[in-house]
């Protein structure tokens, strides 16, 4: 055996990765299969200007990256990406979505579709800051925890 070190990541290899920890993660704890998604914004010629990709974790939607080029910002396209991403996982019975943001990107775009800081991280360079954020979906049902407190009335 032997160590392989990419910077471009052969998608196979990531795939074998990914299938992998979502396997166990399902023979560990009964959890479904976790499924990523890309969303894309093409222009006519098929040239992508934008998109967003994540996975389902957990009953969670975990959003990887979300990006629009600039020419294109302000017009909606990146609130059209999310919601439609915001209804995929919906649909495959997630029950909040995350991701994170650096403070020198989007933390207010995200704020205003109803992201709130779960968590901010300190330490990167010129300290920056990464805000990790949270939407939980009204409306969605969520499934009884044995740890939770009407799970537990006397907690």
């Amino acid at each position: 055996m032997r160590l392989e070190f990419q910077e471009t990541i052969n998608s196979e290899d990531e795939h074998i990765l990914f299938e992998g920890i979502s396997r166990e993660d399902s023979l560990e704890k009964g959890f479904d299969p976790s499924k990523t998604f890309g969303i894309f914004l093409k222009n006519h010629a098929g040239e992508t200007l934008g998109g967003i990709t994540g996975c389902t974790l957990h009953g969670s939607l975990y959003i990887d990256l979300l990006f629009v080029q600039k020419e294109f910002q302000g017009q909606g396209w990146g609130s059209k990406l999310l919601l439609e991403a915001e209804n995929w996982g919906k649909k495959r019975h997630c029950f909040f979505s995350t991701l994170n943001t650096m403070d020198f990107q989007a933390l207010p775009f995200y704020q205003k579709l109803g992201y709130t800081v779960e968590f901010v991280r300190e330490g990167y360079h010129k300290n920056s800051k990464m805000y990790l954020l949270r939407k939980n979906w009204d409306g969605v049902q969520r499934p009884h925890s044995p740890l939770s407190p009407s799970a537990h009335p006397s907690l």
